[in-house]
């Protein structure tokens, strides 16, 4: 997971470390230039101060479905480009890395989902979204809890 090494997670007021729940917003960005992922927390979309080397991978929302909540996550695989070849790589590499990326996001909000300890087991849906068809999918990603990283220390 070294791609994944460089890590830094912002939360947005009026956001906190432990509320609000509806309407709790995940923005995970990636910085090509300096390859680190950062995990913005908040209620609405951050704004970055230089969006030419960032580009944002998963949009999530925890969210409520005929009364259960689930975080409900998009990636654009086409962004503005209509490149086939493009997308079509985005989203190999997006399947392929998702659960990494799902990791990022559940242990960089810890500490909110500890408190909140019915959304550990709520389930986690990731849509694909693309103008081609055959990129367009809804995945289940099994729940928080499977991407937890236990801190254990064995003594």
């Amino acid at each position: 997971m070294d791609q994944f090494d460089k890590f830094s997670v912002r939360i947005i007021p009026p956001a906190t470390s432990l509320n609000p729940l509806e309407g709790r917003k995940y923005f995970l960005t990636h910085c090509e230039a300096s390859g680190t992922w950062y995990l913005s927390i908040g209620t609405h979309q951050p704004s970055l101060t230089s969006k030419n080397s960032f580009f944002d991978v998963i949009q999530a929302e925890w969210t409520t479905k005929m009364g259960e909540y689930i975080l409900l996550g998009k990636i654009n695989i086409n962004y503005e480009e209509s490149d086939d070849k493009l997308a079509q790589i985005r989203y190999m590499i997006y399947q392929k890395d998702l659960p990494n990326l799902l990791r990022l996001m559940i242990n960089g909000d810890k500490q909110f989902l500890q408190y909140h300890s019915l959304l550990l087991d709520a389930p986690i849906h990731i849509e694909f979204e693309s103008n081609i068809p055959e990129f367009y999918r809804s995945l289940y990603m099994g729940s928080a809890r499977k991407y937890l990283i236990n801190e254990s220390v064995n003594i």
